[in-house]
């Protein structure tokens, strides 16, 4: 079962930041979660809020300003003094900084009441990712599913991810609609029979947001592929207590 780290590296490092990438690669963490938001100038940014007051304390909405403006504006102090000077990434840093040491997956924010301004979206994303290398190692991820299924339209190789909450009339139906190599419900939302049936799909299943040691231990014992947190290292530790492998070097280890 992998442990992916929410918002990077969990909560005890800023989020979305080059600390938080850094930090889930030190844990040796199989995979991380990130934010990213589009931006004025047609870039992407590691953000989760489209409203920057809460981790900068300034006033405006991510996608009206240029990734210039929000580079400027320090994220790190809000957690620690010893994060303090922490700036707000570029995609291609983050993507630069993993450089496949731990699969990615890519949340794609947006808000559906500015749909004109996201029309370069998804064939910029692919573009990126392309360039970088990251296409094998990355899935993106999304609640708004019509980008998704643009973006499976313009780039065929790109491996998707659906963002689930329970507010679908179909769920099934939208799996078909996008073969997704993931679904990841919220944790209120996965049952043994939802891992089932998407398992009997070949799509893996990794819940969000499991902070929870009792529920950490439930999804393991239902057999989801892995689980997403804001505390890694406890995860960590109760895969240790159980004997099980924590990370891909320790996994590809216990063969040896």
């Amino acid at each position: 079962m992998k442990i992916v780290g929410h918002k990077g590296g969990g909560s005890s490092v800023p989020e979305n930041s080059r600390a938080a990438l850094k930090h889930a690669l030190s844990l040796g963490l199989d995979a991380v979660e990130i934010d990213i938001w589009p931006t004025a100038d047609r870039r992407f940014v590691l953000f989760h809020d489209a409203d920057i007051a809460r981790l900068t304390g300034h006033a405006g909405w991510t996608m009206h300003l240029t990734s210039d403006q929000l580079r400027t504006l320090e994220i790190g102090s809000r957690v620690s003094t010893e994060y303090a000077g922490e700036r707000i990434l570029l995609l291609e840093e983050a993507l630069d900084l993993l450089a496949g040491k731990a699969d990615l997956f890519l949340e794609v924010k947006r808000t559906r009441h500015e749909l004109e301004r996201y029309t370069w979206v998804e064939e910029r994303l692919s573009q990126i990712l392309h360039d970088c290398d990251a296409m094998a190692w990355t899935t993106v991820i999304s609640f708004d599913h019509r980008s998704l299924l643009n973006l499976q339209e313009t780039s065929h190789d790109v491996r998707l991810g659906m963002l689930y909450a329970g507010e679908w009339l179909s769920l099934e139906q939208e799996m078909e609609a996008l073969n997704p190599v993931a679904l990841l419900p919220h944790w209120a939302q996965t049952t043994p029979t939802l891992v089932n049936n998407t398992h009997s799909r070949g799509i893996s299943i990794y819940p969000w947001v499991v902070n929870n040691d009792e529920w950490m231990q439930e999804f393991s014992h239902m057999g989801v592929d892995g689980i997403i947190t804001d505390r890694p290292e406890a995860l960590i530790r109760l895969q240790q207590a159980r004997g099980r492998p924590t990370n891909k070097m320790e996994a590809e280890g216990s063969h040896d």
